[in-house]
C-alpha cells in the first residue's frame, strides 16, 4: 500500500512576482500528478498563497505546519520570502525546499537549497563579460536581499578586474518608475548593465530602454535571474540580454524532448516552461524520492535519505550537499533571442555549490574612487 503525505506549496499568483510564482506552482502541481499516478508514495499538494506580501509566508507556514499536518513545503520565489518563512520553520520542526536562485550567505537546517547560488550563476557571468571587454557598468537592482547582495558581488568581481562601476540604483520592489534608471543610461553610457530587477520592474525598464537605445547602441544587459516567464512581457526588448540559469527551456536531449511533450500535454504548446518551472518540478520529485527511501515524513530523515547521493533530474544529474544544504548545478549561460532563450554555453557538468565564496580568490578592489552613488 502506498504512503500518502501532505506536502505545502506557497508560491504568489499575484503582486511582483506573479509570473515566477505562476511558474513555480504549475511545475509543482505537474510533479505532484505524475508522482500519485506512478503510484510509489501519494502526495496530497496543499497550496497557499501569499498574494506577494511579505507577512503572509510566515504565517502561512504556521497554518500549513499546525499540529504536525505539513512537514515539507515547496515554495518562496524571493529572498524576502524565504527569510520571512524561515523563523515559523524553526519553530515547527519543518523543511523548505527552495527552488529559486538566490545571492548565498546563507546556510539554514530547515531548507534544502535548490536553486543556483552565486558561484553557480553570478560569477560565470562575470567572467564572461570580463573576457568579452566590458569596462563601463551600471549596477540595477530590487531594492531587498537579492538586489543588495547580487549586485555587491557583481561590483566587487568588475571592480577588482578593472571594470569601472559607473552607478548603481534600486527601485522599491513592484516600482515601474524607471525614468532615474534611464536618466543614468543616457548620463553615464556604460557598456554593460548588470540587471537584478525582478517582475514588473524589469518589463517596464527594458522596454523604456530598448526605446533610447538599439542594437549597438544599447549597452549589454546580463541577469542571473532572467527567465522564460518574462519574455512575453519583454517581447522585443529582449533581445540580445544574457542570463545565466539551472535550466532552459532550449536545452537538448531525448529526456527534455519528453519533459517538453509532458509539459505541452498538460498546459498546452504555447505553454512557456522556465528554470522556475523545471526546479520546482525537480524540487517536489526529489521530497517524493527521500520520503519513499524514508519511509515517513520526518524532515531530518527525508534530508539524510537524499544529501549527499547523485540525482538525475531535470535540471541533470545533482547532488545535495549534506553540510551546505545547497545543490550541485550545471551553469547554462543563454541569450534573448526572438522571444526565446539560445544556450550559447553549458558547462556540461554540475558545479558544486559554494554558498558563502570561500574558494574565490581575493583581489584588490581598483578604481574604487569612480564609484558613483546616485540618489
Amino acid at each position: 500500500m502506498e504512503s500518502a503525505f501532505q506536502i505545502g506549496l506557497i508560491f504568489s499568483l499575484s503582486g511582483p512576482y506573479t509570473a515566477l510564482g505562476r511558474a513555480s506552482l504549475d511545475g509543482a502541481l505537474m510533479a505532484v500528478d505524475e508522482i500519485n499516478s506512478e503510484g510509489r508514495v501519494f502526495l496530497q499538494a496543499i497550496h497557499g498563497d501569499p498574494e506577494g506580501v511579505p507577512a503572509r509566508y510566515e504565517q502561512l507556514v504556521e497554518e500549513l505546519t499546525r499540529n504536525g499536518r505539513v512537514r515539507h513545503i515547496v515554495g518562496g520565489i524571493t529572498s524576502w520570502s524565504r527569510k520571512d518563512m524561515i523563523p515559523a520553520l524553526e519553530r515547527k520542526g519543518a523543511l523548505l525546499w527552495y527552488p529559486c536562485p538566490y545571492e548565498g550567505f546563507e546556510c539554514n537546517d530547515h531548507v534544502v537549497y535548490l536553486g543556483a547560488c552565486p558561484n553557480q550563476h553570478l560569477l560565470p557571468l562575470m567572467d564572461h563579460v570580463i573576457a568579452n571587454g566590458k569596462r563601463r557598468a551600471l549596477l540595477v537592482g530590487s531594492n531587498y536581499v537579492w538586489g543588495w547582495e547580487t549586485l555587491r558581488v557583481a561590483r566587487e568581481q568588475l571592480s577588482s578586474r578593472g571594470v569601472e562601476i559607473v552607478g548603481e540604483r534600486y527601485l522599491p520592489l513592484g516600482d515601474t518608475d524607471c525614468s532615474r534608471v534611464i536618466a543614468d543610461v543616457e548620463t553615464f553610457a556604460p557598456d554593460l548593465i548588470v540587471d537584478s530587477l525582478i517582475g514588473p520592474s524589469n518589463h517596464v525598464f527594458m522596454r523604456e530602454l530598448g526605446q533610447i537605445a538599439t542594437g549597438a547602441e544599447r549597452p549589454l544587459i546580463v541577469s542571473a535571474n532572467q527567465t522564460e516567464a518574462d519574455l512575453d512581457c519583454l517581447g522585443p526588448a529582449a533581445d540580445g540580454m544574457l542570463s545565466m540559469g539551472a535550466w532552459f527551456e532550449s536545452l537538448a536531449g531525448d529526456a527534455m524532448d519528453d519533459f517538453r511533450a509532458r509539459i505541452a500535454a498538460r498546459y498546452g504548446d504555447d505553454y512557456r516552461a522556465s528554470c522556475n518551472f523545471a526546479t520546482a518540478y525537480a524540487a517536489v520529485q526529489l521530497l517524493a524520492k527521500g520520503l519513499t527511501a524514508a519511509g515517513c515524513d520526518d524532515p531530518d530523515t527525508v534530508f539524510s535519505a537524499l544529501a549527499g547521493h547523485p540525482h538525475d533530474t531535470v535540471l541533470g544529474r545533482i547532488e545535495i550537499n549534506p553540510v551546505s544544504r545547497h545543490t550541485s548545478l550545471v551553469p547554462r549561460l543563454a541569450v534573448a533571442d526572438s522571444g526565446a532563450f539560445r544556450i550559447i554555453s553549458d558547462a556540461g557538468q554540475a558545479v558544486p555549490p559554494d554558498p558563502y565564496l570561500t574558494a574565490l580568490p581575493t583581489r584588490p578592489i581598483r578604481r574604487a574612487p569612480n564609484l558613483r552613488i546616485v540618489s
